[in-house]
């Protein structure tokens, strides 16, 4: 067993050999305090109750209740499936995991379903927020949820990380085999490969978010000799017996990237236990039965130097009072300067009201150029022959326009309408009143009803 030991700001790792941990019987029966391991490996009650929580969330209907039936084992296959397989960073949000699910699977089960399961995940801690946020849409799954599916399914197992290697054994012994079943063995290596994946992403969780004693608990708990040796034995054993097998082959490959990507979470929780807890001289990385181990087994000579760099005594403080209170009147707070900000770009969008006006005042020109068009060069004209010999529509625009000028004060012309009526049986037009247009000066002593507005100048 490695032990590691705080000298001068670091953490030295101490061998301890077997046969001495199975020294003391008397203490063979001790409990170990509450959220810390034993020295047998066991896990801290807080641990086993995270893992027994986590683990009954795969077969729950409520909460103080459990699910029977296949439909449970089926969503929590396909919820491990699509965490192992996303390719989300930071873990993939509901939404993704149910997409992945329609399009890898062809499900028994509806979304209300899938969505009812998910609540009681979540309740259980079998999914998990990727980071300790409020409003935090992106989740990680527990890696125990991976053991209970292989637990309902093989009757009784024990352990996460046991499990994992209890699966590859089998596989090597079904590879092994005179009769091979290939299914079974690619289901095998895709189950190993998922869980793999699960523990390196529990682990880069822990690296990232997880406190160092929580921390140094997690990677304790996936502490097995020995994994990476049955994998490599696993590759070695695909490549000999199913040569050519390229779906097989990706599989195996795919299980040895896993490891790969879990041996570098290993090493970063590692890392990070020896680095934080050498430089904070944390005494919470390690339990205390390791603690007592190291005391009874190390060296002499290493423990004789442990605490020589230890601080016992506060330091002095080397600043008296009136030092600090010239400190504090020189001290200027930076100054906060609040800046306005961008004016927001509004599309410039053409007034409705102006639209109007340019409207107005293309049909008043399109009127007084069929005014001028009809008088030519005189100053009257008679109408009424023009309008028997156009068509009705035409005849009632024509007539309408020159009412409008007619209308207006402004314009000068001015429509004559006789009293007379003329009838047309045959025409298009079958009766009208003799129509004459005249020409007359502009009328600007008539002040006009609605003065108008000239651009730039306001109206009297």
């Amino acid at each position: 067993m490695s032990i590691p030991l705080v000298e001068n700001g670091h953490i030295h790792v101490v061998t301890v050999g077997v046969s001495a941990m199975n020294a003391g019987e008397s203490d063979q029966g001790r409990d170990s305090p509450e959220g810390v391991a034993s020295s047998s490996g066991q896990l801290s009650p807080r641990q086993q109750a995270l893992n027994v929580r986590a683990f009954s969330a795969v077969v729950a209907k409520f909460r103080d209740a459990l699910l029977e039936g296949p439909d449970a084992l089926s969503v929590a296959r396909d919820i491990v499936s699509a965490f192992a397989d996303s390719k989300a960073s930071g873990g993939p949000t509901r939404t993704e995991v149910w997409t992945l699910i329609e399009e890898r699977s062809s499900s028994q089960y509806d979304q209300a379903f899938f969505d009812s399961r998910w609540a009681i995940f979540e309740h259980y801690g079998a999914i998990q927020p990727y980071i300790a946020k409020k409003h935090q849409q992106r989740y990680a799954l527990h890696p125990a949820v991976g053991p209970a599916i292989l637990v309902h399914e093989r009757l009784r197992r024990h352990r996460g990380i046991d499990e994992l290697a209890a699966l590859l054994d089998e596989t090597s012994a079904l590879i092994g085999q005179s009769i091979r079943d290939r299914a079974t063995i690619e289901s095998n290596i895709r189950h190993s490969r998922q869980m793999l994946t699960l523990y390196a992403i529990h682990l880069e969780r822990l690296v990232a978010d997880a406190s160092l004693r929580e921390l140094a608990e997690g990677q304790r708990e996936h502490n097995h000799p020995g994994l990476r040796d049955k994998i490599i034995f696993l590759n070695q054993a695909v490549s000999a017996h199913f040569p050519g097998d390229h779906a097989l082959d990706f599989q195996a490959v795919g299980l040895l990237n896993a490891e790969q990507r879990y041996q570098q979470a290993l090493n970063a929780a590692v890392q990070r236990i020896v680095e934080q807890g050498g430089r904070t001289l944390d005494f919470d990385v390690l339990s205390a039965e390791e603690y007592l181990e190291a005391a009874r087994h190390a060296p002499l000579a290493q423990l004789a130097q442990f605490g020589d760099c230890l601080v016992v005594d506060p330091p002095a403080v080397w600043i008296d009072a009136g030092t600090l209170m010239m400190a504090v009147e020189e001290f200027a707070p930076y100054p906060r300067v609040r800046r306005r900000p961008s004016m927001p770009k509004v599309p410039l969008e053409p007034d409705p009201v102006q639209r109007l006006g340019e409207a107005r005042t293309r049909e008043r020109s399109r009127q007084e150029h069929l005014a001028e068009r009809v008088l030519v060069e005189c100053d009257r004209v008679d109408l009424t022959g023009e309008l028997q010999r156009s068509r009705w529509r035409a005849a009632a625009r024509l007539l309408a326009d020159l009412i409008g000028l007619d209308a207006d004060p402004e314009a000068p012309y001015r429509l004559e309408i006789a009293i007379a009526l003329i009838v047309d049986r045959i025409g298009w037009v079958t009766y009208l009143h003799p129509i004459t247009l005249h020409r007359t000066e502009a009328r600007a002593m008539i002040p006009p009803r609605h003065p108008r507005r000239r651009e730039g100048h306001e109206a009297p």
